[in-house]
C-alpha cells in the first residue's frame, strides 16, 4: 500500500519539480475515492474541516456576483451570475464533457481577477499539489494546441469554465465542477463527505517531443505504472492481461459521440484480463500504485478514505494494444465499484484520455446512503 503520509522528503520532491515544468508552461502562455465518497460523516474532523473550506470558498465566489451583472456585463451581453450559480437539478451536472465545447459554467475568461483567485482557492480545498498541478498543466498544453491546429476550436487555458451547484452549506447537498478541454472535476458535497467522480484528465500532446520542454509527459505517474506492472507479468500473464484486436480509440466510460441511452453501457462489461488476486506480492503492489497514484490527485482526507475502501483484491487489469513504451495502447483497472481508464490511443500513441468513475457513486449519487458508509 502507498503510504500517503510520513514521506514528506518525496512530496517535497515530486512539489518541486511539477512546479519547475508548470513555470514554464505558464511562461509559455502568459507573459505574466475506490469508493464513491470520501469522508466519516460529521465525526471525521479532518474532513468537516475541509468541507467547512470548500463550503467558504464557494459562497466567497458566488458573493461576488450577488449584486447581479455590473456596468461591463450589461455591455457585452453576459451575467456572470446567470453562468456560475446553476441549480442542483440542472442536468449539466451529471454531463461531463471533456472536449471543446460551449457548456454551461463561467469561463475563467470571462472572470475578474478576483474571482480567478478564488477559484483557484476553491480547486486548492480538494487537490493534492500533484493534482493541482496536473490541473494546471493540462490547461496550459492548450496553447500548444492553439498554435499548432488550425481547427477553429476555442483554445487557451482561458476555455475552462466553473460551475457551482446549488447553495454551498454544511448541512445540504450541493456540488461544482471545474472543466474544459481533456479536464472534467466533479464534486458532490454533503453530510460531511465528497465524492469526486468522474474524474478525468487528458493531454495532447500527452509528451512533449520537441522544443524547451521536450521530455515532458502529462500524467507521467499514471502512465509508468501501468507500463511498470505490464512489464513485470510473465507471458502466461500476459496472454491472459491482454485482449485480441485494436485498442479502442477513446476510453469507454465517455460521452463523445454517444447516445445518452448508452452512457451507462461501460457498467456493464464483461470481466475481462487478470485478476489482480492472481498475482504475486511485487505485482500485487504495483497494481496498489496505480490505484494511489490515481487517487491522490485529492486531498489527503479525501484520497486517504478512498483508499482505505478499495480492496486491490477484487480488481482485473485489462491491456489492448503494443506493451511498448511511445507505442498507442490502452488499459483499465476495474471491479465491482472502482472503474479507471487509460487510453493512449489517438495521435499515434501521443494523446492520453484517462477517466477514474465510480459504477455506483458518480455525481454523489448514494452520497447521503448512510449504509454504505457504515458497511467500512
Amino acid at each position: 500500500m502507498h503510504k500517503l503520509f510520513g514521506r514528506a522528503d518525496t512530496e517535497l520532491k515530486l512539489k518541486a519539480g511539477c512546479i519547475a515544468v508548470t513555470f514554464l508552461l505558464l511562461s509559455a502562455s502568459y507573459s505574466l475515492v475506490q469508493a464513491d465518497h470520501a469522508g466519516e460523516g460529521a465525526a471525521d474532523t479532518a474532513m468537516t474541516r475541509l468541507n467547512s473550506e470548500m463550503v467558504a470558498a464557494a459562497n466567497a465566489l458566488l458573493d461576488t456576483v450577488a449584486d447581479g451583472p455590473g456596468g461591463i456585463e450589461n455591455a457585452v451581453g453576459y451575467n456572470r451570475q446567470e453562468l456560475l450559480h446553476l441549480d442542483m437539478e440542472d442536468e449539466a451536472r451529471k454531463n461531463y464533457v471533456y472536449w471543446p465545447y460551449l457548456r454551461k459554467g463561467l469561463p475563467l475568461d470571462f472572470m475578474s481577477a478576483q474571482q480567478k483567485i478564488l477559484t483557484h482557492k476553491l480547486l486548492h480545498t480538494a487537490l493534492s499539489a500533484k493534482g493541482y498541478l496536473t490541473t494546471i498543466q493540462v490547461m496550459q498544453l492548450e496553447k500548444i494546441l492553439s498554435d499548432n491546429e488550425v481547427i477553429g476550436f476555442p483554445r487557451g487555458p482561458e476555455n475552462y469554465t466553473l460551475a457551482i451547484f446549488g447553495i454551498p452549506s454544511m448541512d445540504k447537498q450541493w456540488g461544482w465542477r471545474f472543466e474544459g478541454h481533456h479536464l472534467s472535476l466533479n464534486f458532490a458535497v454533503g453530510n460531511g463527505e465528497v465524492s469526486v467522480t468522474p474524474t478525468f484528465f487528458g493531454a495532447s500532446p500527452a509528451e512533449i517531443r520537441t522544443g524547451t520542454l521536450a521530455g515532458f509527459r502529462s500524467q507521467d505517474y499514471v502512465h509508468n505504472a501501468g507500463l511498470d506492472l505490464m512489464n513485470t507479468l510473465t507471458q502466461a500473464q500476459k496472454n491472459i492481461a491482454i485482449e485480441d484486436g485494436n485498442p479502442p480509440g477513446d476510453i469507454l466510460a465517455g460521452t463523445l459521440n454517444r447516445p445518452r441511452e448508452s452512457w451507462e453501457q461501460w457498467k456493464s462489461l464483461p470481466a475481462t484480463g487478470i485478476a489482480i488476486s492472481s498475482l504475486n506480492a511485487q505485482q500485487k503492489q504495483l497494481a496498489q500504485h496505480i490505484i494511489d497514484e490515481v487517487v491522490t490527485v485529492y486531498r489527503p482526507e479525501i484520497s486517504r478514505s478512498y483508499l482505505a475502501q478499495i480492496d486491490v483484491n477484487t480488481l482485473r487489469f485489462t491491456w489492448l494494444g503494443s506493451t511498448q513504451e511511445g507505442a498507442p495502447h490502452y488499459w483499465r483497472l476495474d471491479g465491482p465499484d472502482f472503474f479507471f481508464e487509460y487510453d493512449l490511443v489517438q495521435g499515434n500513441g501521443n494523446h492520453v484520455h484517462t477517466v477514474w468513475r465510480s459504477k455506483e457513486g458518480d455525481f454523489g449519487a448514494d452520497l447521503l446512503m448512510q449504509h454504505r458508509r457504515e458497511s467500512h
